[in-house]
């Protein structure tokens, strides 16, 4: 008979982003940390009669095709272990697309714990971070979930416990906005380094204690320098999410999208209010502990 696997592939935020400079291999050498949330897709496996790798999904943006990384991440899986690929790969898409949320490296990451179940492999831990690592590089963070601090290129981590209870998270998504991660890479410039480092250093410690009014005066995303300038949208939602002074905004990744840290859901829905009239996707969440 053959097999379905259903799995959830959730969203992740950047709680700081400290673009460092770039590498001779042509990357940027980051420190990052990164936090799963509970805004997810939903991916299923099934295993099919027909050769080949198949890829649905019910967002027209989503590429069906090998530029998918789902179809890379089974092309390595399967290469791996050398099966022959005859699978269907279904992407029911909550995450928005090219959104600065990790929406592809999640789904990829899904299919990669997702094929080791559904044709019983056991995969040692080191095993499954190298084929992540060599899909992208979001994929090895949110193979495991949860809080970590990310640096070199992402791959290097090192896991925490996320603050207890969950802060809830507010995401704010400007519609037909939409950032290439290339893009923004290419055209930062480094600034302050040295005053960067001694604000990022205490950002973990902070948020790991919930203290919202310390995160306002050290969090920060280095990459808002060039996506707040392309697109002064993200920057005025990012304004009215902090205006009520009870949470902190900040944008996520290359953006556009926004996402604010509130306390409790109340103080989150005061700060929503303010985008009343704005073109914006809202999505109310809470920050998630490590995948099962």
């Amino acid at each position: 008979m053959k097999k379905t696997l259903i799995l959830q592939a959730p969203a992740k935020i950047n709680i700081a982003l400290w673009v460092k400079h770039k590498r001779p291999d042509g990357y940027h050498e980051l420190a990052s940390i990164m936090q799963t949330i509970s805004l997810a897709d939903t991916i299923t496996l099934k295993e099919i009669g027909e050769p080949g790798i198949r890829i649905f999904c019910d967002n027209p943006d989503v590429p069906l095709d090998g530029t998918n990384l789902v179809h890379r991440a089974a092309t390595v899986f399967l290469d791996r272990f050398s099966i022959e690929p005859r699978l269907a790969i279904n992407i029911d898409k909550k995450i928005p697309v090219a959104a600065g949320l990790a929406g592809g490296s999640t789904d990829a990451a899904a299919v990669l714990t997702g094929l080791a179940r559904l044709y019983d492999k056991a995969v040692t831990v080191p095993d499954i971070m190298n084929m992540a690592t060599s899909i992208g590089s979001d994929v090895p963070f949110v193979v495991h979930g949860g809080l970590a601090l990310a640096e070199g290129r992402g791959e290097i981590l090192s896991f925490y416990e996320p603050p207890k209870p969950p802060l809830v998270v507010v995401i704010a998504v400007p519609t037909g906005v939409s950032v290439s991660t290339r893009w923004a890479y290419e055209n930062y410039h480094s600034g302050n380094n040295q005053a960067k480092e001694k604000a990022f250093g205490e950002v973990l410690q902070a948020y790991r204690r919930r203290d919202i009014e310390a995160l306002k005066a050290l969090v920060f995303n280095d990459l808002e320098s060039v996506t707040l300038h392309r697109h002064p949208e993200v920057l005025k939602i990012k304004e009215l999410l902090n205006s009520t002074g009870e949470g902190v905004a900040m944008m996520s990744g290359s953006g556009p999208s926004v996402f604010a840290l509130f306390t409790d859901r109340r103080r989150a829905m005061n700060a929503v209010k303010n985008l009343d009239g704005m073109a914006v996707n809202v999505f109310i969440e809470h920050i998630t502990r490590k995948n099962t």
